[in-house]
């Protein structure tokens, strides 16, 4: 397969899992508002929804997080046609151990949020499994097939609007029908993933037992999303208030959008399965940073109106917003480096009989774990001093170390992943993203509109402003929307 062959392949994975992502956003903002609406405007309203954020980040900031140790690992082996059937056994293991132990410590968990749902707290244990069946599911179509991501991201979001409008006006549940929601939605994207998977499912223990072993380096970079996970609940112990929560929350809901944009590099795994062309990784810098600035944009631009819809007093969470958006804009990036390095990490390979922790990989991730505990300590400091000040204050203070850290990430997997590929870097393709990516979006925040009519025209018109100037600026850009009016064409025509 030519070079050419590639890029277009890759890019085509990327753009429609994202563009399915985004026709598909509409309901997920709707699910985001029905559920911070619905449970904020219940009795004593704030902190029932502090309570399913704090209960939503402890179920998946925590105890599913081990969902995904195998995860990078399956892709790997998936997208070199090794046998990954037996993965899906050891995976669902140890999601019900996980859920055994948040079991367990349910009535802890219920006290220090002070709501007393025992029964809803004791039904996301099922959530805990079903995201464990799910993620390994997903890990083998990410290495092997990755158009399949966006077709069940989309059953994603229309089982879970559904299943929630039912649960909340229907039957009159609370953080329950939340529960349902998501439980619906992880069943079927798991099912809809293994009827279209075209991977090697053979049981074979041995590579399953390997791949739990070798996972074992990736479990250091787990450790780095609990660490910052703890941000939350360390703050509940400093000020024994879960409004502040509330508010970094409804940040946290708006910036994860920009996460969204990670469907771009989907294709990465299964290119680099094939080939370590450093042209893959080029490809896909050019193809993030041009369309997930874009997407920063949108997000950051119209971060006003969404906190404002959410609940009016959560508007001056906008600074939080801004801080968490461009982490996890960071983290995309990031993200390509690592993936990179991971696929050409020797010491992980199946055959190989090197101790993984002498790999790069390994030295990547202790590196960064222990830099993030710096970060981490920074938030904590942060919400200590600021502790009498208003809560969207706090929330600012809460958010610095996740941006902290997610610098770090940035620059350290660069460095190796540059040293492993000596890829080139389309320097000016990057510049006038963010140049004119960080213009726009400073523009626009000075307008703080809220209305639906102006979220339209406003992200419409930020939008084309920004593709007018890289396609004026940027070559890629340039060729990119070309192709892209041509597609269109052939489609309507």
């Amino acid at each position: 397969m030519t070079e050419k062959q590639q890029e277009i392949r890759l890019v085509y994975t990327g753009v429609r899992n994202l563009f399915l992502r985004i026709i598909t956003s509409p309901l997920s903002f709707i699910f985001t508002y029905i559920v911070a609406k619905y449970l904020s405007s219940l009795p004593n309203g704030e902190v029932v929804f502090a309570s399913w954020q704090s209960l939503y980040v402890l179920v998946l900031g925590y105890f599913t997080i081990p969902a995904d140790i195998f995860s990078t690992l399956t892709s790997r082996y998936a997208s070199e046609n090794k046998p990954v059937g037996g993965i899906l056994f050891f995976n669902l293991l140890f999601g019900a151990i996980s859920a055994t132990i948040y079991v367990f410590l349910v009535p802890y968990l219920v006290s220090a949020v002070n709501y007393p749902d025992y029964f809803a707290f004791y039904m996301a244990s099922l959530l805990i499994v079903s995201f464990y069946i799910y993620r390994i599911v997903y890990a083998i179509a990410r290495g092997k097939t990755p158009l399949v991501i966006g077709t069940i991201t989309v059953a994603f979001q229309l089982i879970r609007l559904a299943i929630v409008l039912v649960a909340f006006y229907v039957f009159h549940l609370s953080i329950l029908g939340v529960i349902y929601a998501y439980l619906a939605g992880y069943i079927t994207q798991a099912l809809l993933s293994s009827f279209r998977i075209k991977a090697n499912l053979k049981f074979d223990i041995k590579t399953a037992i390997i791949t739990v072993k070798k996972s074992i380096v990736t479990i250091i970079y787990y450790l780095q999303l609990i660490l910052e996970a703890t941000i939350v609940w360390l703050t509940i112990v400093i000020l024994h208030n879960d409004i502040p929560i509330a508010y970094f929350e409804s940040a946290l809901i708006i910036a994860n959008v920009v996460s969204w944009s990670y469907a771009l590099y989907d294709g990465l795994i299964a290119k680099l399965g094939e080939t370590k062309d450093p042209s893959i990784i080029t490809t896909s810098l050019r193809l993030y940073f041009l369309i997930s600035t874009l997407w920063l944009v949108v997000v950051i631009s119209e971060g006003h109106a969404l906190l404002f819809h959410i609940r009016r007093d959560y508007l001056t969470a906008i600074y939080a917003l801004i801080v968490l958006s461009l982490s996890n804009y960071m983290r995309g990036i990031y993200s390509i480096f690592y993936y990179s390095i991971v696929m050409k990490d020797k010491a992980l390979g199946l055959e190989e009989s090197e101790n993984p922790f002498k790999g790069t990989t390994a030295k990547l991730n202790v590196t960064n774990i222990t830099f993030s505990i710096i970060g981490i300590l920074i938030s904590v400091i942060s919400v200590f001093i600021l502790r009498s000040y208003s809560p969207y204050i706090i929330a600012i203070g809460m958010s610095l170390g996740v941006l902290i850290n997610s610098v770090w990430l940035l620059l350290t997997s660069y460095s190796i992943s540059r040293k492993e590929y000596n890829f080139k870097v389309p320097k000016r393709d990057i510049i006038v993203s963010i140049f004119s990516g960080g213009l726009i979006s400073f523009i626009f925040l000075q307008l703080k509109f809220v209305s639906y009519i102006n979220m339209i025209e406003y992200g419409l018109l930020a939008s084309i402003i920004y593709i007018g100037v890289n396609y004026l600026f940027s070559s890629y850009a340039r060729n990119f929307i070309r192709s892209a009016i041509k597609e269109l064409r052939k489609i309507l025509m």
